[in-house]
C-alpha cells in the first residue's frame, strides 16, 4: 500500500518526496507557533490544571514537529513514504489533542483539520488525503464523545463535521480532474516534441543528399549558368537546413534532453568566431559590426562552448538581420570577479527596427514573429526561444530593452568557473608558441593506422625518434625493454584504454615518463579522468596538426604537464567551435573534406607518396569503423556504437572528413534509446556520408598524381 500511496506526482524519487516533507515541516512550524502563542494567551487566566495540560501539550507538539524536521534529513532511519503516511495520521491526531484540552475554544482550530487534509491532497494526491480525512473525522467524533462542551452544542459540532466529510470528497474530484488534465497536456507536449524531432531528423537526411548532389553538380559543371543555379540551390538548402535544425533544437530543449558539456573556453576566441561568421553579412548590408571583451577577463571559463556560441550567434544574427543602417555591438563585461568564478554580462545591441510594444509580451513564444517581419526577413521565430532556454540552462535570464525605430538591446548575466593559470607560467604564451622542442625519444601507441602514419610523419619532421605500436599490451612490452622521453597514448586503445596503460607502467617504477594523451572525446568527464588518474597528464585532441603537436610538446618541455593540458583543452574548444561556426548558422557540413586540412596535409612531408598513402589508409580505416558501427546498430550494442564512432571521429578528423566527423560526433552523444529508434536512419546517414567522402578522397588522390596506386575498391556496407 505504501509504495502506491503517492499519486499525481511526476517525480516520486526519494529526494522529491523529502522535499515535500521539508515543506510540510516548515509549514507546521510557521502555523503551530502562532497558534500555541494565541492559545497560551487565552489560557493565562485558566485553572491551574487546564494551564498545566496546555503547557504539556505545547511541549509535546513542539517535540513532534522538531522530530519530524530532523527525521526528514535522515533517510536511512525512516523512508519518505513511511514518514508521509505517519504524518497523515499524526497531524489530525495532534489537532484532536488540542481540541480535547482547549474545550470551548477548540472551535478556533477545527478549521485546521481541513487545512491539513487539503494540504495532503494537493501535495501528495488523494490516498493520503483520504487517510488524513478518516483520521480527522474519527478524532473529531471522539472529541464529541469526551468533551462536555461539544455534547452540549451538537448543532455547532455537526456544522463543523459536515465540511470535514464533504469538502475533501469534492476536492478529491477536482484533484483527479486536474491531474488528468495535466497528464494529458504533458503527453500532448511530449508527443509534439517527439514529432518535431522525428520530422526534423527525417527532413535533414534527404536535404543532406540534395546538398551533396548539388555540390557534386557544381564541381563538375562546365557552364557558368549551371554553377549559378547550383549555388542558388545550395543557398536555399542551407537556409532550410538552419530552420530544420532550429525545430530540432527547440524540440530537444522543450523535452529537457539538452545537457551542458562544460569545458575550458576562451571567451575572446568564442566572440571572435561569432564576428567571423557574421562580419561578411554586415559588410554587405553596410552596417558596422563590432565586438568588445572586457580586458579584465584574463582566464578561460568553464562553460559549454557550443551552446554559448549558439546563443551569441542567434542574438548577433538577429541584430544584423534586423538592422539596415547603423551598427551592431557584441560586448562581454566583467560584472564581478570571485576567487574561482567570473560573473559575466553578455550584451548585443543594435540600431535596427526595434520591437513594437504590442509584440514584447510574445517575444519568447515559439514561432512568434512581429507583423510583416517574416515576409521581409524570414526565419522560424525559434531563435530567441532557443537562446532563452540555453541561457536558463546556464543559470541566467535573457532580458531585453527595445524602442521602435531606435534599436534593441539583449543581455544576460551568468556565473562561470575560472580556469586559473598555474603560478609562474604563462599558459597563453604556450598556446601561441609553435616553436620546435628538443628532439626526443617518443613512443606512440595508437590503434588507428591512419593516425599512426600521420603522427610518425609529424614527429619525424622535427627530428624526434619515434617508435610506434597499436595496442596497450604492446606498449607495455616496449616500455619494459626501452626508455623514452615521452609517451603519446591514444585514450581508447583496442585492448585497454591509455589511462590503464600509464597506470600499469607507473606501478613499481620510480621514474615517471611524461605522457600526452590523444583522444577525439572532448567531454569534460574524459579530461577529468585523465587528469585525476594520471596525476595531471596532458591531453591533445584529435584531429592532430603539426602546430598543435608542437605547442603541446613545447608546453610539456617548458613547464608542468598541467599547463599543456589546459592549453590543449582550450585550443581544442576553439578549434571545434571554429569548425562549427564555419558554415555560419548550420551544424551539418556541406562539403565532404575540409580544404584547409587537406592543404595542410599536403605540406606535412616532402615525400610524394605520403599524402596519397595517408588518404588511402584513411579510406580503409573509415570503411572498417563504419562497418563496425552498422553491425553495432543492428545488434543494439550502444557501447560498441560509441567506441566505433569515437574511432571514426579520430580518423576522419585527421584527414578533414568533416561530414563523417560531424556524424561520428553526433553518434557519440546520442542516447541509446534514440539510437534504437533511428538505427536504420543512422545507418543510411553514415553510409551515405562515407560514400561521398570516399569519392572526395579518391579525387584528391588522383589529383596528386597517384590514380594508378589508388585502392581498387572498398568493402561494401550492409545493414540487414
Amino acid at each position: 500500500m505504501i509504495t502506491d500511496i503517492v499519486e499525481g506526482i511526476a517525480d516520486k524519487s526519494e529526494s522529491a518526496l523529502r522535499h515535500i516533507l521539508k515543506a510540510q515541516a516548515t509549514l507546521r512550524i510557521l502555523v503551530a507557533v502562532p497558534v500555541i502563542i494565541v492559545e497560551t494567551i487565552l489560557y493565562l487566566g485558566s485553572p491551574a490544571s487546564v494551564a498545566a495540560r496546555l503547557v504539556v501539550l505545547s511541549i509535546l507538539y513542539c517535540v513532534y514537529i522538531l522530530a519530524l524536521r530532523v527525521l526528514v534529513h535522515f533517510p536511512q532511519i525512516v523512508s519518505s513514504r513511511a514518514l508521509l503516511v505517519a504524518t497523515a495520521v499524526l497531524d489530525p491526531l495532534a489537532l484532536t489533542a488540542w481540541l480535547v484540552v482547549t474545550g470551548e475554544y477548540g472551535g478556533l482550530i477545527v478549521g485546521f483539520y481541513l487545512f491539513t487534509i487539503l494540504g495532503f491532497g494537493f501535495r501528495t494526491g488523494r490516498p493520503l488525503m483520504y487517510l488524513c480525512q478518516l483520521t480527522a473525522v474519527a478524532g473529531f467524533l471522539l472529541v464529541c464523545l469526551g468533551v462536555p462542551y461539544w455534547q452540549e452544542h451538537l448543532t455547532t459540532f455537526l456544522a463543523l463535521l459536515i465540511p470535514l466529510l464533504v469538502v475533501p470528497m469534492y476536492a478529491g474530484m477536482l484533484i483527479k480532474s486536474l491531474r488528468e488534465s495535466r497528464e494529458l497536456a504533458e503527453r500532448e507536449s511530449k508527443a509534439k516534441s517527439e514529432l518535431l524531432a522525428k520530422v526534423s531528423h527525417e527532413l535533414r537526411t534527404p536535404l543532406a543528399g540534395i546538398i551533396s548532389a548539388t555540390e557534386l553538380m557544381a564541381g563538375e559543371a562546365t557552364q557558368e549558368v549551371v554553377r549559378r543555379r547550383a549555388d542558388t540551390i545550395l543557398s536555399l538548402s542551407g537556409k532550410l537546413l538552419r530552420e530544420i535544425n532550429d525545430l530540432l533544437d527547440e524540440a530537444k530543449l522543450d523535452a529537457g534532453a539538452t545537457r551542458l558539456e562544460l569545458a575550458p573556453v576562451d571567451i575572446k576566441a568564442q566572440v571572435d568566431l561569432v564576428h567571423a561568421a557574421l562580419a561578411e553579412i554586415a559588410v554587405k548590408k553596410g552596417i558596422d559590426f563590432q565586438i568588445r571583451v572586457d580586458p579584465a577577463i584574463v582566464d578561460r571559463v568553464q562553460t559549454d562552448a557550443h551552446h554559448l556560441g549558439r546563443v551569441l550567434l542567434n542574438l548577433s544574427g538577429n541584430a544584423v538581420k534586423f538592422t539596415d543602417q547603423g551598427h551592431v555591438r557584441l560586448t562581454v563585461d566583467l560584472v564581478r570577479m570571485e576567487e574561482s568564478r567570473y560573473v559575466l554580462r553578455f550584451g548585443v545591441s543594435d540600431t535596427g527596427i526595434g520591437i513594437p510594444d504590442a509584440f514584447k509580451d510574445r517575444m519568447f513564444q515559439p514561432f512568434s514573429q512581429g507583423q510583416g517581419t517574416h515576409q521581409k526577413y524570414g526565419g522560424t521565430g525559434l531563435g530567441l526561444v532557443i537562446a532563452r532556454q540555453i541561457v536558463e540552462l546556464m543559470g541566467g535570464v535573457l532580458r531585453f530593452e527595445s524602442e521602435i525605430g531606435r534599436g534593441s538591446l539583449f543581455w544576460f548575466e551568468v556565473s562561470m568557473g575560472r580556469c586559473l593559470a598555474i603560478a609562474g607560467v604563462d599558459a597563453t604564451d604556450a598556446l601561441h608558441d609553435g616553436s620546435i622542442s628538443t628532439p626526443k625519444r617518443i613512443l606512440v601507441a595508437e590503434d588507428n593506422e591512419t593516425n599512426l602514419i600521420l603522427l610518425r610523419e609529424l614527429l619525424e619532421i622535427d627530428g624526434h625518434v619515434v617508435t610506434t605500436c597499436s595496442s596497450g599490451t604492446e606498449a607495455l612490452e616496449i616500455l619494459a625493454e626501452r626508455d623514452f622521453d615521452l609517451i603519446l597514448l591514444d585514450y581508447n586503445l583496442g585492448d585497454m584504454d591509455g589511462v590503464r596503460v600509464l597506470q600499469t607502467w607507473h606501478f613499481g617504477h620510480a621514474r615517471t615518463t611524461p605522457a600526452l594523451f590523444l583522444t577525439a572525446d572532448t567531454t569534460q568527464q574524459t579530461a577529468q579522468r585523465i587528469s585525476e588518474c594520471t596525476n595531471g597528464s596532458s591531453v591533445l585532441y584529435k584531429p592532430v596538426t603539426l602546430l598543435k603537436l608542437r605547442k603541446a610538446l613545447s608546453a610539456i618541455e617548458a613547464c608542468a604537464p598541467g599547463v599543456a593540458e589546459k592549453a590543449e583543452i582550450s585550443q581544442e574548444i576553439m578549434y571545434s567551435a571554429a569548425r562549427q561556426a564555419k558554415p555560419a548558422l548550420t551544424s551539418v557540413a556541406v562539403t565532404a573534406l575540409d580544404a584547409e586540412i587537406i592543404a595542410e596535409l599536403k605540406t606535412v612531408s616532402h615525400r610524394a607518396e605520403f599524402f596519397p598513402s595517408l588518404l588511402r589508409e584513411a579510406e580503409h580505416d573509415m570503411v572498417r569503423c563504419v562497418q563496425h558501427i552498422l553491425e553495432a546498430l543492428e545488434k543494439r550494442q550502444h557501447g560498441a556504437v560509441r567506441d566505433a564512432a569515437h574511432a571514426l571521429k579520430g580518423v576522419s578528423g585527421s584527414v578533414g572528413a568533416v561530414r563523417v566527423y560531424a556524424l561520428a560526433s553526433s553518434l557519440m552523444a546520442t542516447p541509446g534509446d534514440d539510437l534504437d529508434r533511428s538505427a536504420e536512419r543512422w545507418a543510411a546517414d553514415v553510409s551515405e556520408a562515407l560514400r561521398i567522402t570516399i569519392a572526395a578522397l579518391r579525387r584528391e588522390i588522383e589529383a596528386a598524381g597517384n590514380a594508378a596506386e589508388s585502392s581498387s575498391g572498398s568493402p561494401s556496407l550492409h545493414f540487414r
